[in-house]
């Protein structure tokens, strides 16, 4: 009794593959019952003819155009997403430069005025001072 039961649970798990493979067939069964038997054979014979014909099934069929559509929105997304960066970012310079241009101005005024400060300083402060520093 325990080696059929084993034999049964081992045989069910070597054989879960055969199952999928068939199913196409008892699906039409299932439908017949159903009172749609022209309908399930027809869909059975349209599916495995379009198999032998182009090596592949219905949905895969399906499954690739929709990869397909997929792949062209991203596309479309991401050249959107580009130009409006590049946009954003020819915005930021036009409003960086001025600033650029006003630090520069700025920082060449100031360096005159340094430059001048120190022309002033070692004209006017050339004397020796009074008093000697000299330890003796």
């Amino acid at each position: 009794m325990i080696k059929k039961n084993l034999f049964l649970l081992l045989s069910s798990f070597f054989l879960a593959g055969c199952f999928a493979q068939s199913m196409t067939l008892v699906g039409s069964g299932a439908g017949a019952s159903q009172g749609r038997l022209i309908q399930s054979s027809f869909s059975s014979v349209a599916s495995y003819g379009i198999k032998q014909t182009t090596g592949k099934f219905p949905i895969e069929h399906v499954i690739a155009r929709e990869k397909q559509r997929l792949a062209k929105k991203t596309s479309i997304i991401e050249e959107t997403v580009i130009r409006v960066s590049k946009k954003q970012i020819e915005v930021s310079k036009d409003k960086i430069t001025p600033i650029k241009n006003n630090i520069q101005s700025k920082t060449k005024k100031l360096t005159k005025g340094l430059t001048k400060a120190k022309g002033f300083a070692a004209e006017n402060f050339k004397h020796k001072p009074r008093f000697s520093y000299v330890v003796k």
